[in-house]
């Protein structure tokens, strides 16, 4: 048999009554309770999110060095045919 999780309101309880017993004194208890709070209220990472992001940057990139790659070759074709063309 598992034990199921604790509700919120379960650990936080918990949290009280252990005060209350003297078991935790009261900077322990307000850090347990910041810790508590902010676990379940808190923001919460979504890697998901972030590689979609990552990806979409990585395509962008890609697409910025192809451009500068073929500008690149533009630049080239018309050195050569202005100094070819200087020639005559």
């Amino acid at each position: 048999m598992t034990a199921t999780p604790k509700t919120y309101a379960q650990r936080l309880a918990g949290l009280k009554a252990e005060k209350e017993a003297g078991t935790i004194n009261e900077e322990a208890y307000g850090d347990l309770t910041k810790e508590l709070v902010g676990g379940e209220y808190g923001p919460q990472a979504d890697l998901t999110q972030f590689e979609s992001l990552l990806g979409k940057l990585e395509g962008s990139k890609m697409k910025q060095q192809r451009q500068k790659s073929v500008e690149g070759r533009r630049d080239i074709y018309s050195q050569g045919l202005s100094s070819m063309m200087a020639n005559f």
